[in-house]
């Protein structure tokens, strides 16, 4: 990452050795002296760090010795989390029991001995290199600070206030009119179909929120009878686009269908029918991956229209059969109103003329693109004392080179309180246009440590992760966002999700079929090619695998070997953290080795019509705190899911009639229970008076059930 975060990761270390778990095992083991090191060397480089982060921009070796501190830090929590998880396995068999041999086995006092040797073992090595990177901060005359260890906001901007509250007020209206104008013509013989229509421009002009506004217009919406929307961004597949397309134009996944199938069932779809197709954010200037595309979309009725949004002039060239249309930056005057409504509380800004003049500098800095002069009028929101826009004004990321918008969007997340900075950057790991849902994604952080316990006793784990959400809309770091009541859904802006990709290069590693590599640092990976990362990537990187912590499966795991690929993957995460299956795979039974991750802390897979039960394995997975088994094949959850002690956020689909008891009933850490779209389910567990920690519950789509507790 461009920061260490050593700070926050210090703090997260010292909470650790805190921790009931980790005590427990310093008097049962007699490591007390060992532990009691590791904290004191811990304090001692945790009073400096703070002057430390402040210097490393100016200071390349500070910088560097942040980053080995930082890669020694992650491998300590490793060893903590290996000692959390041998406790909390413990108590299972004690307080749940287990009928396994081989776990009791695990539990005799030679294995005990063992555990306890090697972890006193890789404890003193901790402390040894601690003690010989910690020599070194005396080249550097760092200054002692306080240790502050909360870990919360305590500041919040209105939730009203979002990235979608102010694009409706980027004046585009003739420019919207003018392609209105250009889609709803009627067909004359000799016309191209389908007839493309690209939009270019910038990064951050407004060319998605344009081409969506256009697309509902009124006037639009009757004249086809057919309206989809698709993300492309940066790889251009030919089947995750026809994947996506289907899916935009019937909410069918259809991850289990080949290429050649899915050729077919898009044109079934299209066949006869006036359609307007977005195709947004396209970079693909590999003529012939269009015309792979172009037969299959010519299916549609005579007058379909399809919308190309781009920032690539080639792009325009390949796909475009009338000329571009090149979107022109926003008005200066536009631009000015524009920050202040972002910036000022309403009413507000007649009392300031002071700080308006200085806002005029920092719009023309922004050199007339909407999105910067949307990002940092909210950084700026509420805020009246001149230094703090000054600061803005005359920050140094102005003078880098590069593209117009990444100075603004970098101060913007200069500006963001450190354990905001962390969240948002682990956001990187999810591929671009991902749907966001906001508690979903605090169980992500949560299973990274990012979140700690809010001082205020009322306030847990899942509160505190809700308001950094909250925090990160408001300062419009995700846009379209969607209150659904029960569950709220966001997206980043691509510009946003280039940001976060960037500063987070060295930890985050994207896996496409251009991009096979990992770096020795990563420790977060992101796959949007699943044949490029199990053919070749496993192949060559499996030596750097032992650090990764997160993997986003972004397509479908497919092909006659898909099984066997991702158990060797799973061999090779040793200390995984998350892992994430976006789409449904092709193999019918999940791999028992996941049981095998016993530091996996958040499972999200959705699940193909195939697989009818999870292996019995995770539900022995000790510190699992989030399941989400989305799909339709599920026939059961069984009584095993007693076993996950740390549970604390579940999501099921299940065919059953009946939830078990002495299952779902047991588990006392849980907080937030969603049942959906079970629509056998009758009855809910008669025991469900045991989830003594339940705050949300969330029962819909369970059509038949006429029974509650």
């Amino acid at each position: 990452m461009a920061e260490a975060f050593a700070t926050e990761i210090a703090k997260s270390l010292l909470g650790k050795l805190g921790s009931f778990a980790v005590q427990e095992f310093r008097l049962a083991c007699g490591l007390q002296d060992d532990l009691a090191r590791l904290e004191e060397r811990l304090k001692a480089i945790n009073a400096v760090l703070s002057d430390a982060e402040k210097q490393q921009s100016k200071n390349e070796r500070i910088r560097l010795w942040l980053h080995m501190l930082r890669k020694v830090f992650y491998d300590a929590e490793d060893v903590l989390d290996e000692i959390e998880c041998e406790t909390l396995q413990r108590q299972v068999v004690k307080t749940k029991g287990s009928t396994s041999r081989k776990v009791q086995h695990f539990f005799t006092s030679s294995n005990r001995i063992a555990f306890r040797l090697r972890m006193g073992h890789n404890i003193k090595k901790i402390i040894e290199r601690l003690a010989e990177i910690s020599a070194l901060k005396s080249d550097f005359n760092l200054s002692e600070q306080a240790i502050d260890c909360s870990h919360v906001l305590h500041e919040e901007t209105g939730m009203n206030r979002s990235f979608d509250s102010f694009s409706g007020l980027i004046r585009r209206d003739e420019d919207k009119e003018r392609i209105i104008n250009l889609l709803i013509p009627p067909f004359k013989v000799g016309d191209a179909h389908p007839r493309v229509l690209p939009i270019v421009g910038m990064g951050g002009l407004g060319k998605t929120s344009l081409a969506k506004s256009v697309g509902d217009a009124e006037i639009v919406e009757r004249h086809f009878q057919l309206k989809m929307e698709v993300c492309v961004s940066d790889d251009f597949s030919l089947k995750q686009v026809i994947q996506k397309i289907i899916k935009s134009a019937t909410g069918e996944r259809c991850a289990d269908l080949d290429e050649g199938e899915l050729q077919k069932k898009l044109e079934e779809i299209l066949n006869g029918r006036k359609y307007l197709l977005l195709l947004d954010d396209v970079w693909n200037e590999d003529a012939k991956k269009w015309l792979l595309l172009k037969p299959v979309l010519s299916k549609g009725a005579d007058g379909s229209k399809i919308i190309v949004t781009t920032r690539s002039q080639r792009v325009a060239e390949i796909m475009g059969t009338v000329p571009a249309y090149n979107l022109s930056h926003l008005g200066k005057e536009d631009c000015l109103l524009l920050f202040c409504k972002c910036a000022f509380k309403e009413g507000q800004m007649a009392l300031y003329p002071n700080l308006i003049g200085i806002g005029k500098e920092i719009v023309a800095k922004c050199k007339q693109v909407p999105l910067a002069v949307i990002n940092l009028g909210t950084q700026l929101y509420g805020k009246i004392d001149e230094t703090e826009w000054k600061s803005v004004r005359d920050s140094e990321k102005w003078e880098e080179e590069g593209d117009v918008i990444l100075p603004a969007l970098k101060i913007s997340y200069q500006r963001l309180p450190t354990h905001l900075k962390r969240c948002f950057l682990y956001c990187s790991v999810f591929p671009k246009d991902y749907q966001f849902g906001d508690c979903i994604l605090v169980q992500f952080w949560m299973a990274h440590g990012l979140i700690l316990q809010s001082a205020n006793p009322n306030e847990n784990l899942e509160d505190v992760g809700l308001r950094y959400v909250r925090e990160l809309i408001s300062r419009c770091f995700f846009q379209d966002y969607e209150d659904c009541i029960v569950i709220a859904y966001f997206k980043m802006h691509d510009l946003i999700h280039d940001l976060a990709a960037s500063l987070a290069q060295n930890e985050f590693s994207i896996i496409s079929s251009q991009n096979h590599q990992i770096s020795e640092s990563s420790r977060h990976l992101s796959v949007l090619d699943s044949n490029s990362f199990f053919h070749q990537t496993l192949n060559k990187f499996s030596n750097e695998f032992d650090h990764v912590r997160s993997i986003v499966f972004a397509d479908s795991i497919a092909g006659p070997t898909c099984k066997t690929d991702f158990e060797k993957c799973l061999s090779g995460f040793k200390y995984l953290r998350s892992l994430e299956l976006m789409d449904p795979s092709e193999f019918e039974v999940f791999p028992e080795r996941i049981g095998a991750l016993k530091h996996l802390r958040y499972l999200y897979l959705v699940v193909n019509t195939e697989m009818k039960r999870l292996p019995k394995s995770i539900f022995k997975l000790p510190n699992l705190q989030a399941l989400v088994a989305a799909g339709e094949g599920l026939e059961e959850l069984p009584e095993d899911v007693r076993h996950m002690i740390s549970l604390r956020f579940l999501l099921l689909f299940t065919q059953q009639k009946r939830l078990p008891e002495g299952g779902i009933g047991c588990l006392e850490c849980l907080q937030t229970l969603f049942i959906v779209w079970c629509e056998n389910l009758e009855n809910l567990c008669e025991d469900m008076q045991g989830l003594k920690s339940l705050r949300k519950l969330v029962i819909g789509g369970c059509d038949s059930l006429i029974f509650l507790p």
